[in-house]
């Protein structure tokens, strides 16, 4: 009985206690806009905080960086995919644009990273690691690419026909000489009824052989099967 009674008082004390509370007494932190008001603050000192009202989001800032409390903590240069198709939260879409057209903060990281004239263009390309003689922000590749004869295998198309050696023709006609006016002309060859006649020899001979590639110099597609999203790289709000 005595609990049941103390359980009663608590539950009163704690209606009445928040029925004291009003909007008026309700405690925040600083308000800011959107990202560019946020950014404009000046005389920050590292623990600062600000709520982002574009944003629906609460940052601290880190020394540097406005930094959202409710993500894993982001560093400046880190690059992501995504679906989605604009800026957003720090992150910028790699589209080469010129580094003058960021916010000042993303243009001093983006100088920071080696982009000191345009941000990265990843249309049309995979990331890879660098290789020993490459660098961040190296360009290579090629969409399509045209074979040509030298990445053929080493083979010689060659072609030649049979000898028939030294041989002659048969007419089917036995030739003779006469004379039209006997003792007037000279004697004159012509073909007889029957018999046969050979030709003179030709001699040994060969054919040339002429062989045609066939092709046509069109290019084709390197791709593998691939998902087409964009890539984002993060210069800081």
């Amino acid at each position: 009985m005595r609990n049941y009674i103390l359980t009663i008082i608590f539950v009163l004390m704690t209606k009445t206690i928040t029925s004291q509370i009003d909007a008026n007494s309700v405690k925040g932190i600083p308000v800011v806009t959107n990202d560019t008001e946020m950014n404009s603050v000046t005389g920050a000192i590292e623990g600062s905080m600000v709520y982002n009202i574009a944003n629906k989001n609460i940052y601290i800032f880190d020394g540097t960086n406005w930094v959202p409390v409710n993500q894993q903590s982001i560093s400046v240069g880190e690059v992501k995919y995504s679906v989605l198709t604009s800026d957003h939260n720090g992150w910028y879409i790699l589209n080469g644009r010129m580094t003058s057209s960021l916010p000042t903060n993303a243009q001093t990281n983006a100088t920071s990273l080696g982009f000191a004239t345009n941000i990265p263009n990843s249309q049309n390309r995979i990331l890879k690691h660098p290789a020993s003689t490459e660098n961040v922000n190296d360009t290579g590749g090629a969409i399509t690419t045209v074979l040509t004869r030298v990445n053929l295998p080493n083979i010689n198309f060659t072609g030649t026909t049979s000898t028939n050696g030294n041989h002659r023709h048969t007419i089917n006609r036995r030739t003779g000489t006469d004379r039209v006016r006997n003792g007037a002309d000279a004697n004159r060859t012509f073909f007889n009824q029957g018999g046969t006649t050979n030709t003179s020899f030709a001699g040994n001979h060969n054919h040339t052989v002429t062989v045609s590639s066939g092709g046509s110099n069109q290019s084709f597609e390197r791709y593998q099967p691939y998902l087409v999203v964009n890539t984002f790289i993060y210069l800081g709000l």
